[in-house]
This record gives C-alpha cells, sequence and structure tokens, in this order.
C-alpha cells in the first residue's frame, strides 16, 4: 500500500471516529439541571414538565449532529480523492471499505435527525415559549 494511501485512509479513519465522538456528545445530557446533585435542591415548582426542554439545551443534539456531519463529509472528501488518486487493489479496498463505512455512520446521523427532528413541543426560536413573559417580571 502507498504510504500517501495508507496516510489519507487512517486520516479519515481518525474523522469518522470523531464523527462517532461528538454524536455520543450530542446524547449527553447538558442542562444544569439534568444533574443529579441539582436537581434535589430545585424547588418543585421550577421543576420542568415531562418533556419540557429549555431551547438552547434542547438544540445541543442537533448541533452535534452537524458537527458530526462535517467530519464525515471531510472523511467522504479524503477518501474519495484517495480512490481518484490511487488505484491498486489494496487501496481500492480499504478506500471502498471507509466509504461504506462513511455512508452507514451518515446515514445513522440522518436517521437520529428525523428522530429529533420529529418529536413534538421541542422548543426553538420559533417556539410559542418565547413569547412567555421572563421569569424576573414575574
Amino acid at each position: 500500500m502507498h504510504p500517501e494511501a495508507a496516510f489519507l485512509a487512517g486520516y479519515a479513519l481518525v474523522l469518522i471516529l470523531v464523527a462517532a465522538g461528538l454524536g455520543s456528545l450530542g446524547r449527553r445530557p447538558t442542562h444544569p439541571w439534568a444533574s443529579r446533585m441539582l436537581a434535589a435542591s430545585r424547588p418543585p415548582a421550577e421543576r420542568p414538565v415531562n418533556g419540557d426542554d429549555d431551547w438552547p439545551h434542547s438544540e445541543v443534539p442537533v448541533f452535534h449532529l452537524g458537527l458530526s456531519g462535517v467530519a464525515l463529509a471531510a472523511a467522504a472528501l479524503l477518501t474519495a480523492a484517495n480512490v481518484g488518486r490511487h488505484h491498486g487493489p489494496i487501496e481500492l479496498l480499504a478506500q471502498l471499505a471507509l466509504l461504506l463505512l462513511i455512508a452507514a455512520r451518515t446515514r445513522r446521523l440522518i436517521s437520529i435527525h428525523r428522530a429529533i427532528a420529529s418529536q413534538p413541543n421541542r422548543g426553538g426560536p420559533t417556539s410559542a415559549r418565547i413569547e412567555e413573559e421572563p421569569r424576573w417580571r414575574r
């Protein structure tokens, strides 16, 4: 295998792993009240209703999915350029395996994004909750 092809294949594999890591970061709770220690000290009147997330925290998974998509796009671009430069049978086999891995991960990202987008009452800048009176005015 040509050293340049091996380097680019390794770099694309690292980008795929970075994309997987970013996707897992998006599944972690980011709301300050998600901590068990802080949730116990929160007054019952301020605890969120079922599924009622605050806007910036509800968009974190989508943000991380977008970053993961950028890393996968870079890996796909590097691998496709590598296919154009190196035509040996071993290089082609390794690059096609990487392209299949990238396609599988991209398909998973799209399905996760569709699942997140189909959730009702996600909040967001166009949500009706924006028009409510701020808490400091109450």
